[in-house]
């Protein structure tokens, strides 16, 4: 892995090749007195503006036996009415209302974009808490600002037994394997199904959870299926092979072959048209229904400017062979040359003035500034 630009594994004795090998969706590990950035975070009170803005989803969760935990959506008004029940602020999606965070994810250059799934930044006063709990999916946890008590277990966890009657899925009687206080900069990675529980220890605590979303098999099955069923004919129905005059309800090998044979078909597909279902699904998995905030005019005044794609859209990207790329936005695909594929997918701010594009694939670009599908990463 390239080490020219500052990472996580920056100044750490732990190596790029050795977490991936060894812990990456494996076990937890702590990374101290990383070199991440905090103040390109929002403060406490910024974090509390943020929340009352419109379509910026924000939960309060509260506590009055620190055994059952309450929740409140969307209603960071009533903080001061909940002060005396150990409450947290939870915001989600921080690095599309909070363009500067969006850079956090370039320390992380082993996450593939459509792995991630968003930044929750959380505010909580001494002693408050989310409670004990699981997560389905990867997660790194930055402590940006005061202090906080991490407890987490170094095995998943196959059958959780919960606490009744709480809003949250919050483990009973949990025991930890390990107890740290994580300070600025330190960073808490857990794979899924690794229980913890996060604490407060200071009246400033603010962490930022940098969740990875990770589709079921489920969810990934549908996606090929949904995707297969709308390639088929609405003519290509069951036809059943009744020979009896006596009929009855019971299924024979008709229909049983009929479905294994369509199974069949999509195990026999071809690599590309797995991935274009594939490419589909993931592209859109996470998509807010709104609309990104319009502050510019499309960056047409600014034809040097570098370019990223925008966090409230997921690029996938495909290889069909040496010349061509698919990408996928939004559900979305487009085919392009290669030189222009891997531009887009390497997750990298990049120059539009791109080199042997063709006059398509340019007016192609500039529909996605005009889109804000791209943004601009001058800033950055």
């Amino acid at each position: 892995m390239q080490q020219n630009k500052p990472n996580v594994f920056s100044g750490q004795k732990l190596s790029a090749e050795d977490f991936l090998l060894n812990y990456w969706q494996q076990k937890p590990h702590l990374f101290q007195d990383t070199c991440l950035p905090v103040d390109i975070l929002p403060d406490r009170h910024q974090l509390f503006q943020l929340a009352e803005q419109e379509d910026v989803q924000s939960r309060i969760v509260y506590t009055e036996d620190n055994k059952h935990y309450q929740l409140l959506h969307d209603e960071p008004q009533a903080w001061d009415t909940l002060k005396h029940l150990k409450p947290t602020l939870l915001v989600s999606d921080i690095e599309k209302w909070w363009p500067s965070a969006l850079a956090l994810l370039d320390y992380f250059p082993f996450i593939k974009s459509w792995r991630f799934d968003d930044l929750m930044l959380s505010y909580a006063p001494t002693g408050a808490s989310v409670g004990a709990h699981l997560d389905h999916y990867d997660v790194f946890l930055f402590q940006v600002r005061g202090t906080r008590r991490w407890q987490f277990d170094l095995q998943p966890v196959s059958d959780p037994k919960l606490v009744s009657d709480s809003d949250l899925a919050v483990l009973a009687d949990y025991e930890p394997d390990e107890d740290h206080i994580l300070h600025p900069g330190d960073i808490l990675y857990l794979p899924p199904q690794h229980a913890h529980h996060g604490i407060s220890t200071s009246d400033d605590c603010l962490t930022c959870s940098i969740g990875l979303r990770a589709p079921s098999h489920a969810e990934l099955l549908m996606a090929v299926a949904e995707h297969m069923a709308d390639q088929l004919s609405e003519t290509a129905r069951l036809q059943d092979q009744q020979k009896n005059l006596q009929a009855d309800a019971c299924l024979s090998t008709t229909e049983i072959n009929l479905l294994r044979s369509l199974f069949t078909k999509v195990a026999n597909a071809s690599d590309e048209a797995l991935a274009q279902a594939i490419g589909h699904y993931l592209s859109q998995y996470r998509s807010l229904d709104v609309m990104p905030p319009v502050e510019t005019d499309g960056g047409k005044t600014r034809p040097t400017a570098l370019w990223r794609i925008s966090p409230f859209y997921t690029l996938v990207s495909y290889p069909l062979n040496s010349q061509q790329m698919q990408i996928f936005i939004d559900g979305e695909m487009t085919l392009c040359s290669e030189i222009l594929g891997t531009v887009l997918s390497s997750q990298k701010p990049f120059s539009i003035d791109i080199p042997h594009l063709s006059q398509a694939e340019k007016d192609w670009l500039d529909m996605l500034i005009e889109e804000q599908i791209l943004i601009t990463a001058d800033n950055e």
